[in-house]
């Protein structure tokens, strides 16, 4: 029996070997094609604008006969569970969206276009994603998309807070690592606090100690010259703080090394004037904006 079945197997042996070349290219791709994430907008599971992030209305530089800006258009985006961006416009007001409205509204991006690829030598975050971390991802305003510019972000700021692990600072938010998915990152794992300077300036039921919370802010942000970098982006909704009022400085997508050409730089109504490159002399002026702002705004808690 065991002859018949040598000869038997033989010649699909010799056909086998013969085909091994179109077998050895279509395997990859077939393990490819299963390995792609389900990206139909059936599965988006879209509730209302609360699930969009980020959410904006653009309006014209002129205004209507009656004083009134003019609307142009809202814009949004999304991000699923398994990590795929979408963008969508609509001329609707962003509070008048439905669940329809958006999703018919909202377009696939490509992952590159959104996320960078993942350095061998980024740390990896392993903590879990729960209430007490904040998994930062790519800010999907309209000014980015189709530029490319988006992994650029993304990349530059993880290799800002790879450097500052390695050079920690108590008043500097913490980094837990990078979301790695489809070889991609595709979040920044940060902790997670309960509001920002901004917010926690609206109650006015509790004391702030401005010298105090100004004094860490100032040490962090010397801590960050140092290193020859500069945040050119202080502002009270990019510091955070915790339940004991302790202050954490955060989002450092313009962070950069002196000199260096930005992106992006500076929140409107925080600068003086829009400026192309990080300079220290940015954050100093950030500084002293801010301690005017903490002791007027604050003057009521102060004598408390």
């Amino acid at each position: 029996m065991l002859p018949s079945l040598r000869k038997w197997m033989h010649p699909l042996w010799r056909r086998l070997k013969s085909a091994s070349k179109l077998f050895n290219f279509v395997t990859p791709l077939i393990n490819y094609f299963y390995a792609l994430p389900r990206r139909s907008k059936a599965a988006l599971r879209i509730e209302s604008v609360r699930d969009l992030s980020p959410l904006y209305e653009a309006f014209s530089e002129e205004d209507d006969e009656h004083g009134n800006p003019i609307f142009l258009y809202s814009s949004f985006g999304f991000i699923s569970d398994d990590f795929t961006a979408y963008f969508g416009r609509s001329k609707l007001r962003k509070y008048d969206l439905s669940s329809k409205d958006i999703e018919e509204s909202l377009e696939l991006l490509p992952d590159e276009d959104v996320y960078p690829e993942a350095p061998w030598n980024i740390t990896t975050s392993t903590r879990p994603i729960d209430s007490s971390v904040f998994p930062k991802g790519p800010k999907l305003h309209t000014v980015f998309i189709g530029t490319g510019l988006l992994p650029k972000l993304m990349l530059q700021e993880v290799q800002i807070f790879e450097l500052l692990q390695h050079n920690p600072h108590p008043n500097i938010i913490h980094y837990h690592g990078c979301l790695i998915r489809r070889s991609r990152i595709v979040g920044i794992v940060l902790d997670r606090q309960s509001m920002t300077l901004e917010q926690r300036l609206k109650d006015s039921t509790r004391y702030l100690d401005v010298e105090t919370c100004i004094g860490k802010i100032t040490s962090a942000v010397s801590h960050i010259h140092t290193l020859e970098l500069a945040h050119n982006d202080l502002t009270p909704m990019n510091i955070v703080v915790d339940e004991y009022d302790t202050p954490f400085i955060i989002d450092f997508g313009s962070c950069r090394p002196f000199g260096c050409e930005l992106i992006t730089a500076g929140t409107p109504g925080w600068i003086d004037e829009d400026f192309a490159h990080s300079a220290q002399s940015h954050d100093e002026i950030a500084l002293g904006t801010l301690r005017a702002w903490l002791e007027t705004q604050g003057q009521d808690m102060i004598n408390y």
